[in-house]
């Protein structure tokens, strides 16, 4: 856990004891947490988990093209 201030002071050594590690850097003001860092192929990971890939564009079903027609 580091404060806002060792954040300011030692950027640095935290960020190089984060990847290092392998383990999460809570960030801390007035005792409470703010934020973590993380390594970046854990954020990574969480990306691809959570945004998963834009699907291609299929073709249109033929009621779904009726539709639109209609629509117009």
């Amino acid at each position: 856990m580091y404060t806002t201030i060792d954040l300011r002071k030692q950027m640095g050594e935290i960020l190089d004891r984060t990847r290092i590690a392998g383990e999460p850097a809570a960030i801390t003001r007035k005792g409470k947490t703010l934020a973590y860092l993380v390594p970046a192929d854990w954020f990574e990971h969480y990306q691809q988990l959570t945004q998963p890939e834009a699907a291609e564009p299929g073709p249109v079903p033929p009621a779904a093209a009726d539709d639109s027609a209609d629509a117009a």
